[in-house]
């Protein structure tokens, strides 16, 4: 629902605000009381779904855990067609297209519109996981290696001999907002909707299980490493 004007000044007022940080939630109200640019794509988008698109959005940092498949900011369009596929074989090619633009707009977004950085920690099976073929895989895999990088996108595997981690079985996102003008939360979804975690103890078990995961990870070089290597494995499959 579109914030009120009025509302929103009486809110900072009693919260005592500091003119920074109304600027700053003013410009985030203003953007949240227009048409976010996914919602163009009719039906592309779940309705359960949009409220994520949107706080990603907004979001200054993301980090994101996967144990079976790439993180969707990271897909190319090849591998997201045959994720879509498989998920929602009934979707006609139309509808189908309109999701995987979607998703591309969203990985536009990250990587050349903004200063979003981007942490992610994957196990192993994910990049093992033969989705749409040989050759889409090592387009996925080599896409990972081109577009890493320390300053705003990181990469790290969980190999499989690390055993159970913290969070077998559970992947999530954390979202984190410009100067704080918004809590941390949490984000886990299954087939048909998705939970948003903003207590703040259950962010900070998911921050705890994130910096966890990390440490358990091979370093971003050695995840590199590992990625070459399965891309080399592909090419003579």
């Amino acid at each position: 629902m579109p914030t009120k004007r009025a509302e929103l000044d009486a809110l900072l007022r009693f919260y005592e605000a500091s003119q920074e940080d109304i600027d700053e939630i003013k410009t985030l109200a203003k953007g949240a009381n227009q048409r976010g640019w996914w919602q163009a794509c009719r039906g592309a988008v779940p309705r359960w779904f949009r409220r994520y698109v949107g706080l990603e959005s907004a979001a200054v940092e993301i980090r994101t855990f996967e144990t079976e498949l790439i993180p969707g900011l990271l897909q190319t369009e090849s591998y997201t067609t045959a994720i879509i596929e498989a998920l929602n074989p009934e979707l006609s090619g139309e509808e189908r297209d309109r999701q995987v633009k979607v998703r591309a707009e969203r990985q536009t977004r990250l990587l050349h519109g903004g200063q979003t950085r981007l942490l992610a920690v994957v196990s192993e099976g994910a990049i093992r996981r033969m989705v749409g073929g040989p050759e889409v895989m090592r387009e996925q895999l080599r896409f990972l290696l081109e577009v890493r990088g320390p300053a705003k996108l990181e990469v790290q595997v969980i190999p499989n001999d690390a055993g159970a981690h913290p969070a077998t079985g559970f992947p999530f996102v954390l979202l984190r907002f410009p100067n704080d003008v918004a809590p941390t939360l949490a984000h886990t979804e299954s087939l048909t909707s998705a939970a948003y975690h903003d207590r703040q103890a259950d962010v900070d078990t998911y921050t705890l299980t994130f910096d966890r995961l990390r440490a358990a990870a091979l370093s971003p070089s050695a995840s590199a490493a590992l990625l070459e290597q399965v891309v080399s494995e592909l090419e003579s499959v």
